[in-house]
């Protein structure tokens, strides 16, 4: 019975992933790009490496898609925590994420209403603890 639940769950993630990579293909911005936007688009200060971690991807990757939004003045760069540099948006970038994740927001909005009214915010906390025991179980995993 665990199992059919696990490929459930297993089957659910994947589609999101693959509902996100397209609705970043189909928005106004290159696809890095919209995951840079919607991290810092929380009004916040990111490293490049936590948006690597977040979004697995490359920071290399990270790294060219910050310098050329820095360039169009859509970020800034704005301190250093440890060894790495802070950025936040721009009011100018924050006008650009809004456009850019339309699309993406409207779609999670939609979802996370329809599926609260059915199951209430247990959801959100059952996949956080989910999350967090997939998480855990790779930092004891030595096989």
């Amino acid at each position: 019975m665990t199992d059919a639940y696990i490929t459930r769950l297993a089957r659910c993630i994947s589609r999101m992933d693959g509902k996100y990579y397209d609705y970043a293909k189909r928005s106004m911005a290159a696809e890095n790009e919209v995951y840079v936007l919607y991290t810092l688009s929380d009004g916040g200060e990111h490293s490049q490496k936590n948006i690597c971690d977040d979004w697995h991807i490359p920071k290399t990757t990270v790294n060219t898609v910050a310098n050329k939004m820095r360039a169009d003045g859509y970020i800034e760069f704005t301190k250093t925590d440890g060894r790495e540099k802070l950025m936040r948006l721009t009011p100018k970038g924050a006008e650009y994420a809004e456009r850019a994740l339309t699309l993406i927001h409207s779609a999670e909005n939609y979802a996370i209403k329809r599926t609260l009214e059915r199951y209430s915010a247990a959801f959100v906390d059952a996949m956080e603890a989910f999350t967090a025991f997939f998480m855990e179980f790779d930092e004891g995993y030595d096989g």
